[in-house]
Parts: C-alpha cells; sequence; structure tokens
C-alpha cells in the first residue's frame, strides 16, 4: 500500500525555519488533531509557535510575529491530503497554553449558540464539554494515572448531573447540526452510554460511571492507527479497513498496559475497547462474537453492547468527509435498518422509544415558540396565499 509522503521544498525551506530533530526530541512536542487546530481560525494573534513535523524535521511555520488566517488555512489544507509523515505540532510547554485558547473559544461557541438555540439544554452542554477535555487528554498524550484520573470524574460529573433523556439526546443533536466544530465523538459515545445506564436501564451510579468511562474509552485504539488512514475522505482499500478494525485489539492492549501501571482503569473498560465492534447476530469484528456474555461465555459484554449504540448514534450525528450530520430522525432510520442484527433488542428497545420521545419533545417545543412568535399579531392572507404579519416589521410569503 503506497503512503503519499509530503517532501518540503525548496521554497518552504527558504521561507520557514527546519530544524532537524531526533526521536528523542520528539518528546518535547505535542502534537495537534485537526478538529482542534480548525479553530484557531476563530483568533487574531498567538503567543505560541505552531510546527509541521516532516519526519524528523520540523518547520517552524506559525510564529507569534508571523500570524496569518492563510497560514493556518495551508496547514489545514496540508493536512487534508492524509500525508503519512506530517503532523502538527506545539512544544509541550506550549500545550497549556493552545489548551486554555481552545477552552475560550469553545466557551464562546456554546454562549453563542446558546442565544441562537435557547430550546438547548446548558447543563448538557457544560457537561458534555468536561467530558471532551477528558477525551482530549486521551487522545492528545497516551493514558497514565492523571489522564484516567480525569476521566473517573468527568464521569462521575455527568452521572451525578444526569439530565432528562430526551432533552440530552436532543440537545446533542441539535448542537452538532448547529456547530459541528463543538462535537466530540468520545465524549457523546460516554454520556449517551452513561444515559442509556442510569435512565433506561436503572443501573445504579457506581456502575453508570463505569459505563460512561467505557464510552469514553472505547476509541482510544485509534490513537495507534496511522492519521492519513483514519482521516482518509474516501473509501478505505482492504488493508486500510483491517488497519482500522485493529484499533480495537490495540485498545484494549493500550489500556491494559495503563493498568498495569497504575492508572486506575477497570478490566471492564478495557473489554468494551475490545468488543465495541461486536454485533448481537454476528458478522462484527475482532472475534466475532454473538449473543449474551451473561447467557454465554463467548457472548458479547452487556457494556459492550450498550456503547455499541451509543457509538453508532453518535458517529450518525457527526459530519464527516464522506457524509453530512444527520439530524435525530435520519440517524433513529438509519439505526432501526441495523436493529435486527447488530443490537441487542432489549436495550435497543430503551433507546430507540428515548429517541422517539427525544424528537417529539422538541418538535412540541418547537410548535410553543412558533405560537408565542405569532402572538400579538395580526397574519392576512389573501386570496393567493401570500401571508403578511401586521406589528412586526417582517413578512413573508
Amino acid at each position: 500500500m503506497a503512503e503519499n509522503k509530503y517532501v518540503i521544498s525548496k521554497a518552504v525551506r527558504d521561507k520557514f525555519k527546519v530544524t532537524t530533530i531526533t526521536e528523542a526530541d520528539l518528546k518535547k512536542f505535542a502534537n495537534l488533531s485537526l478538529e482542534l487546530f480548525t479553530y484557531l481560525k476563530e483568533v487574531k494573534s498567538l503567543d505560541f509557535k505552531v510546527y509541521f513535523r516532516v519526519d524528523l524535521e520540523m518547520i517552524e511555520f506559525i510564529t507569534p510575529k508571523n500570524f496569518a488566517e492563510d497560514l493556518v488555512d495551508a496547514i489545514i489544507s496540508a493536512r487534508n491530503k492524509e500525508y503519512s509523515n506530517l503532523d502538527i505540532c506545539v512544544e509541550r510547554k506550549d500545550y497549556p497554553k493552545f489548551e486554555y485558547l481552545i477552552q475560550n473559544i469553545r466557551q464562546k461557541k456554546i454562549d453563542n449558540l446558546l442565544k441562537k438555540d435557547p430550546n438547548l439544554d446548558r447543563k448538557t452542554i457544560e457537561v458534555f464539554g468536561d467530558l471532551s477535555q477528558a477525551s482530549q487528554m486521551i487522545v492528545r498524550g497516551g493514558i497514565n494515572k492523571t489522564v484516567a484520573q480525569r476521566a473517573q470524574m468527568a464521569a462521575s460529573r455527568l452521572i451525578d448531573n444526569l439530565m432528562d433523556s430526551e432533552v440530552a439526546v436532543g440537545t446533542l443533536s441539535r448542537m452538532i447540526l448547529a456547530d459541528e466544530t463543538l462535537y466530540d465523538h468520545s465524549a457523546a459515545v460516554a454520556m449517551i452510554s452513561g444515559i442509556i445506564a442510569r435512565n433506561l436501564l436503572a443501573k445504579s451510579k457506581e456502575e453508570a460511571e463505569l459505563i460512561a468511562r467505557s464510552g469514553l474509552y472505547h476509541d482510544v485504539g485509534k490513537t495507534c492507527v496511522p492519521g492519513h488512514i483514519l482521516n482518509k475522505p474516501g473509501k478505505f482499500t482492504p488493508e486500510e479497513f483491517d488497519i482500522i478494525k485493529a484499533h480495537t485489539s490495540l485498545g484494549y492492549d493500550e489500556l491494559k498496559k495503563a493498568m498495569s501501571n497504575g492508572a486506575p482503569i477497570e478490566e471492564q473498560v478495557a473489554l468494551v475497547a475490545l468488543e465495541h465492534h461486536e454485533k448481537f447476530k454476528g458478522g462484527g469484528y475482532p472475534m466475532g462474537k454473538t449473543g449474551r456474555q451473561e447467557e454465554k461465555p463467548d457472548g458479547i459484554h452487556e457494556y459492550a453492547r450498550i456503547v455499541t449504540i451509543a457509538d453508532v448514534y453518535s458517529a450518525l450525528l457527526m459530519k464527516r468527509v464522506y457524509k453530512e450530520a444527520y439530524d435525530q430522525e435520519k440517524s433513529l432510520t438509519l439505526m432501526r435498518s441495523f436493529a435486527p442484527n447488530d443490537y441487542d433488542p432489549a436495550i435497543w428497545g430503551k433507546f430507540e422509544k428515548s429517541v422517539t420521545q427525544s424528537i417529539d419533545y422538541y418538535a412540541a417545543i418547537e410548535k410553543v415558540s412558533d405560537s408565542k412568535r405569532d402572538s400579538g399579531r395580526i397574519i392576512i392572507i389573501d386570496d393567493n396565499g401570500k401571508r403578511t404579519t401586521i406589528g412586526n416589521k417582517n413578512k413573508t410569503a
């Protein structure tokens, strides 16, 4: 399988400072996800440097002195070309500055979103943001005791502040449709998994937290998959899909390694990373398991059966390079076509009902909102069907 490799041109070498580094030097840098880096389009200045790493060379691409939006766009464009040897980096000592900047941008986006759509639930979005920060810690730098403790805190806060299922699930969907940059897949899977566990299956607080953490860690193996494959906009080759599928086993290994080094992570969490792509009636991976572990030794763990549903629903809500973001109704319709084979019917039935109620809930709210907007006005409809609203400067046909 041929790889698309970036080659530093003479023009780039003449314009930017390029430094050769060693493998040991790599520890001094932190990679940035393209999703978070894109937030820099919202700022006017930086107080740290952004680098392109090309193999073992660092291009000092953006500095506080030369910061410009066209340079941010150039990095985004290059990263979207799936180069296998190129990463966006900052020095580790500057990562807290980057993180602080992202948090501020995110909060402004949330405030603007709540102004535009007052029917969104602020508590849901705040808890989601907390889960997202834990998710980014997991993704960016490996799992250790500190990261695991942060994940525990986020999951605990989720369950302590658990909101109405219909409101929370609806808010997630409406949030991504309004601003896709606010979305974090693993945070969404953690939240939905926690809601299923606590609200729909009546699990204890402790068990619901454990299931939420399982959702937070479920895709950790993707940190071991080359970025040019993981972010590929087109269809995977069979060889690439085999690499993608390996993220389940790689995630299990990563979590077991962290556990052996003292990170407070439970065996069930690692098992979910391994099993979340198994299907209830077969055909999943990596082991092709079927049924319930409670009923047969080679069955799928209950937590994995919960996270599987949350994972698919969240993925359908997301905008990806090969599809638009789907609303709740379309996501649920697609899931119904998979349900007979893929999902545990005892869990799916409760989730399907909850999402249906969420769709109805927000439809009712919007109907009331429309009614309030029209109150105190006179609407005249002429013989041709044209509607004129008196008492408001806006006129609609």
